[in-house]
């Protein structure tokens, strides 16, 4: 009976054992595989921050901020995953924990992870006509802090300081001041909270427009952006130098607006942007914008096949003004004058071989100048065509006796001179000149010939590279043998492109005729022997003599 007992007892701490050796190494291994990642670490209340994590268990995860639940029932993926993005909570400045567990019920499925919150402002609204009411509202200063103060272009706002609640947050109100329309900085500091802690605001005291950009070229494409109108305010008008360019543009509910103007053709300097509305934003109540217009060149090259020709179009130049035009430097001796809007067009001619960075700068006599880059287009020269020899042309080795004498003649002076180790070169036959020609402009062109056994050029005989000129002569050593021979060409430009190789011709290198050479033969031998029997004569005569 107690042999039972122990037994049982023993089966009942052995699964014991076995269910707490499972979760305890179960839940240390998820413990350590489990994590969140946050971005950004660091930002104000309100700001946005996208939460990932891994290594969870559950079925829904909850984030906790310093230990106060904030939000639940976040999904976790089937392989653990969890992505979730929220905002940061009402919290005072410094260092807090963002914490992550899911519903398992496992005390070590927990990750955590470092924010930090830094102090700031805001606005409600961010703009307004004197006298409004505008509240300012503070977040992320110290708990409690006190001796906060506000500042209009760096003058306090308010009388009294204000004192921030435990999570650091605090808002005042202030009356917009009776000053100009335009933008003011608001700024915010305390005992704790220094003034460069807090980012400074901008403030637009309204109805107020602002131009991006301020300056440029005619053509610039200038933002206008615009508050204080009435809500939805329609008929919104915008004129330069006096004239209008665009009209009834219609004003968001809340009285703002964002509108495109094209800088039209204008003269050099400053120009006045003027912006109106209905009856209830008249002209006169905002502000103007100064726009300033700067010189400006564009070049466009003719669409002519070999044409030099570059337009210039100039604009914002000074009205009837002489403007002179170099290239590289190099006077071109154009000049123009502007016309009323300070604009120009003026043709010259590129002045370099293709390719390359070339400066072309219009100067005005009033002081306006402005400079663009050329690049002279680059294209492949055409194809060649062949003249001669071909196709099916015949170019014989030796025409005469007397080509096949002085052949002889020449191969055993350049053995003699081989034997010898003489330097000296033997001037080569001449067998055919290579003719082609090139359409268009040959200026600065070389040509690459060929010469090969196989209509495919896979047997190339003879290969003549850098050649200057639309002709070539081609010499007997460059073609030894008798038989038909094909030939191609093409030309490459100074800027290294290269055409298409020409269409391909074949001629025919005739042997010596059998007749031919025979005579030759015989005539040497019949000169040699009147030499020989000339020799003898006069050594048989010496020997009379003696």
């Amino acid at each position: 009976m107690n042999s039972k007992l122990n037994f049982l007892i023993t089966c009942v701490l052995i699964a014991f054992t076995i269910i707490f050796s499972t979760i305890f190494f179960s839940s240390t291994a998820n413990a350590e595989a489990t994590s969140i990642a946050i971005k950004p670490t660091t930002g104000t209340v309100g700001a946005s921050v996208s939460l990932t994590g891994d290594g969870f268990i559950g079925k829904l995860a909850t984030i906790y901020w310093d230990d106060k639940k904030v939000i639940q029932n976040i999904p976790v993926s089937k392989q653990g995953k969890i992505s979730y993005t929220f905002e940061i909570p009402p919290a005072a400045k410094g260092v807090h924990i963002i914490k992550v567990t899911d519903d398992s019920n496992w005390s070590n499925i927990t990750a955590s992870s470092d924010f930090t919150v830094v102090p700031s402002i805001v606005m409600e609204p961010p703009w307004g006509k004197p006298m409004n009411s505008i509240t300012i509202i503070g977040n992320g200063f110290a708990p409690n802090e006190t001796g906060i103060k506000t500042y209009f272009e760096g003058k306090a706002l308010s009388k009294t300081p204000i004192a921030a609640d435990k999570t650091g947050s605090w808002y005042s109100m202030f009356q917009v001041p009776d000053l100009p329309k335009g933008e003011y900085r608001i700024s915010a500091s305390g005992d704790t909270t220094l003034p460069g802690e807090v980012p400074e605001l901008v403030f637009t005291i309204s109805p107020f427009c602002k131009a991006t950009p301020l300056s440029g070229p005619v053509g610039t494409h200038v933002t206008i952006s615009g508050v204080g109108f009435r809500a939805g305010e329609d008929g919104i008008t915008f004129t330069w130098a006096g004239p209008i360019i665009d009209t009834n543009f219609v004003a968001r509910p809340n009285g703002s607006f964002s509108h495109e103007i094209v800088v039209p053709p204008s003269t050099k300097g400053r120009h006045i942007i003027g912006i109106y509305g209905s009856s209830f934003t008249p002209k006169g109540i905002v502000p103007d914008i100064e726009f300033e217009v700067t010189p400006q060149i564009s070049l466009t090259p003719s669409d002519l096949i070999n044409s030099k020709d570059i337009r210039i179009d100039g604009t914002g130049y000074n009205a009837g003004e002489v403007v002179s035009i170099t290239y590289d430097n190099i006077n071109t001796g154009k000049s123009t004058t502007t016309d009323a809007h300070g604009s120009f067009s003026a043709v010259i001619q590129s002045l370099s071989t293709p390719g390359g960075n070339h400066v072309i700068v219009a100067t005005g006599s009033r002081g306006a100048a402005a400079q663009a880059t050329y690049i002279l287009p680059v294209t492949a020269p055409p194809a060649p065509q062949l003249l001669y020899p071909g196709p099916g042309a015949q170019i014989k080795a030796h025409n005469s006796v007397i080509d096949v004498i002085f052949s002889i003649f020449k191969s055993l002076i350049g053995v003699f001179d081989s034997s010898t180790g003489s330097q000296q070169k033997i001037n080569d036959e001449i067998l055919s000149a290579m003719n082609w020609d090139v359409s268009g402009d040959k200026t600065g062109l070389k040509y690459t010939l060929q010469i090969a056994k196989s209509e495919d050029f896979s047997a190339v005989v003879s290969l003549k590279e850098g050649i200057t000129t639309t002709t070539f002569q081609i010499s007997k050593s460059d073609l030894p043998l008798a038989g038909t021979y094909y030939w191609r060409v093409k030309a490459t430009n100074d800027s290294g492109l290269s055409s298409p190789w020409s269409n391909s011709w074949n001629f025919e290198v005739m042997p010596t005729s059998t007749l031919i050479f025979a005579i030759s033969i015989v005539i040497i031998i019949l000169a040699l022997a009147i030499i020989a029997f000339a020799i003898m004569a006069i050594i048989n005569r010496n020997k009379s003599r003696i």
